[in-house]
């Protein structure tokens, strides 16, 4: 005689799911999730503008690395709400063949809505025990190819929140005679088109990248700079190297540090209280208000 007497019936101890689960179409945090995680603490929003290459996706890769083997100086990690999206964009970096880098150390970044920017978060905690959080946008190099060219605002909302803006510049572009003045003609279209759009004081960093490649002219980034404060811009310069190239002599991640440093450190505007800008979670000012009080 078994357990069960005859014609009890057994239930399956779990209901096979309806379809298979899966992932996110995107990994990245859209507007709505970032907006609700500012809802309850200060985010430090960072706008990054750069044509493609420039560096933009590297130099989160390279800071989420940093920050994985706990070498980022000052930092350590605290969290993130979009650690699958960090891995992913580091992965090519973490790709050797034969002992030799590959020949791209990140992808070129696609979205999976061509609408609205995906942002990483990252919680970093300083070595005094002071936590914080950095919403940082992934975008393609061509959406800021269509703000200098066509003006193209309608996707870049997220930047009239934004505590700190980083412009990229591959900095062996303006250090090569036939790149030099073209890029330094797009980077000061860049930053008026930029500017104009914000329409408020915001501290903005050049970034330049490649740092291990060599030094741009000093003279071009100081007209460069004469000409960001004729439209209103402080335009502080940082230079930093996300990956060392074969045979080169400085450190992968070099200025990465100082540039989470001087983002943190740079002055912030109070938001408009009732921004004139609309309410799709874009840039929800009222939240970070809310938020700048708690943090207070």
């Amino acid at each position: 005689m078994g357990i069960l007497s005859d014609g009890e019936a057994t239930a399956p101890p779990l209901l096979a799911p309806a379809e298979k689960p899966r992932f996110p179409s995107s990994l990245t945090m859209s507007m709505a999730e970032a907006a609700q995680l500012m809802s309850g603490r200060y985010c430090h929003i960072v706008g990054i503008l750069g044509a493609p290459d420039a560096g933009k996706t590297a130099s989160i890769a390279s800071l989420f690395m940093l920050l994985a083997r706990d070498k980022l100086s000052g930092f350590h990690f605290a969290d993130s709400r979009t650690i699958r999206a960090l891995n992913e964009i580091s992965q090519g970096a973490r790709r050797w063949n034969d002992g030799a880098p590959p020949e791209q150390m990140t992808s070129h970044t696609k979205l999976a809505d061509d609408r609205e920017a995906g942002f990483l978060h990252l919680r970093l905690r300083s070595k005094d025990g002071e936590a914080f959080d950095f919403l940082l946008p992934d975008l393609p190099g061509e959406w800021s190819d269509t703000l200098i060219d066509r003006n193209r605002t309608d996707r870049l909302n997220f930047l009239k929140a934004a505590d700190a803006v980083w412009i990229m510049a591959d900095g062996r572009q303006l250090a090569s005679l036939e790149s030099r003045l073209t890029t330094l003609r797009r980077l000061d279209l860049l930053l008026a088109r930029a500017a104009t759009f914000m329409n408020r004081p915001v501290p903005v960093f050049l970034v330049l990248s490649h740092r291990d490649s060599g030094e741009p002219n000093a003279r071009d980034i100081e007209e460069l700079k004469a000409s960001a404060a004729r439209k209103g811009i402080d335009l502080a310069v940082v230079s930093i190297a996300s990956f060392r190239r074969r045979g080169g002599l400085t450190a992968a991640g070099f200025g990465i540090a100082d540039l989470i440093s001087e983002t943190l450190g740079a002055p912030r505007q109070p938001p408009k209280l009732w921004p004139d800008i609309d309410q799709s979670l874009e840039a929800r000012s009222i939240l970070r208000y809310t938020s700048m009080r708690r943090a207070r």
